[in-house]
């Protein structure tokens, strides 16, 4: 198979599995989303890099918005990009390197979950930014941990068998 085919593929079935996690594996509310979506947007990002996985989160993201209730909202498109992206730039063609993995989930929280998100949250709503962000914080403190260990623990794993066998 031709190394574009396998790239194709591969790139597809991780945004099969983000679909999958983002719809059925994550409990989420207007405001609140806890998931594991971020697994398949960092293996993606270090197989690939920044710009392959800016675009695939874009596209898996456009997907789960059409197969949930709340709809489509292009503003968590361009933060699903930038989050794809970051991670790509901290991840592609690096080893698991704690600091950088903390560095990329910290950088995607804050800028992107917390204030960027936040702000589509009240253009989206109307509520005041002010109110939503305290739990955004609550919601990315308790995610932030669970990031770093699963992006080290998992998303590099499987990374590695994909890398091996290229």
């Amino acid at each position: 198979m031709n190394t574009n085919t396998k790239k194709i593929i591969i790139i597809g079935m991780l945004i099969a599995c983000q679909v999958v996690t983002g719809r059925f594996l994550t409990i989420s509310t207007l405001f609140v989303k806890i998931g594991f979506t971020f697994l398949p947007i960092a293996i993606l990002a270090i197989l690939y890099g920044p710009v392959w996985a800016g675009v695939g989160a874009a596209m898996g993201d456009i997907i789960i918005s059409l197969l949930l209730p709340y709809g489509y909202f292009p503003g968590f498109t361009v933060s699903a990009f930038i989050t794809g992206t970051v991670y790509g730039f901290f991840l592609y063609r690096k080893s698991a390197n704690i600091w950088k993995i903390t560095c990329s989930v910290l950088v995607i929280n804050i800028a992107v979950s917390i204030f960027l998100q936040t702000y589509w949250l009240y253009l989206l709503t109307g509520q005041g930014y002010l109110a939503v962000l305290p739990m955004r914080i609550i919601q990315n403190a308790i995610m932030t941990p669970i990031q770093i260990l699963g992006i080290r623990l998992i998303a590099y794993r499987i990374a590695k068998i994909e890398l091996r066998s290229a």
